[in-house]
């Protein structure tokens, strides 16, 4: 082959590998909204206590029929800072029709650091201290990052380290329940 055509094939498959990640990235950042869907992702299972001592699991969201929200979080986050207030203006117009629980992904943030944390925060929502794993178990890769799970146990949708507003958490969590 003569290099005109080595580098002709190569572009082509740097064009082609670049297409599929675009299409798989742009696919990832989508809103999911069918729970008939086979192409959701399941959503692996945990059960962690809560810093008021209440047990929390997906499978029992499940057996309750309540879609549930996972928010990914940490004590030193500055996005995070920005998302909690708006959770917990939110969440309590929720709390009836869906689950959310806030796992805290940095083992030094024990259950004392969160504690103390929720009450200068003033959380208005379950909270949980470092569970890295569970993270790690769910694909998530930063902080403050939002995982809806739909009734059927899918995850319906993910915002990737960033804060949402009151409108935009409403529409998500809205999305879930109507599911």
């Amino acid at each position: 082959m003569n290099k005109f055509t080595i580098l002709t094939v190569l572009l082509g498959l740097l064009f082609i590998t670049a297409a599929c990640s675009s299409e798989k990235s742009d696919t990832a950042n989508q809103t999911q909204q069918a729970d008939t869907d086979s192409t959701l992702q399941e959503a692996p299972d945990f059960q962690v206590t809560t810093i008021e001592g209440d047990s929390v699991s997906l499978e029992q969201s499940m057996a309750d029929n309540k879609p549930m929200v996972v928010y990914f979080t940490a004590s030193w986050c500055p996005i995070c800072a920005k998302n909690w207030p708006v959770l917990s203006e939110v969440y309590p117009d929720y709390e009836d029709k869906l689950n959310l629980i806030a796992i805290g992904i940095d083992p030094t943030d024990t259950k004392d650091v969160m504690t103390k944390l929720a009450k200068e925060e003033n959380f208005k929502f379950p909270t949980t201290w470092g569970h890295p794993q569970i993270m790690v178990d769910f694909g998530v890769e930063s902080q403050a990052t939002t995982v809806g799970i739909n009734r059927d146990g899918k995850i319906a949708f993910q915002k990737n380290k960033t804060a949402l507003s009151e409108q935009e958490y409403r529409k998500l969590f809205d999305q879930l329940v109507s599911q």
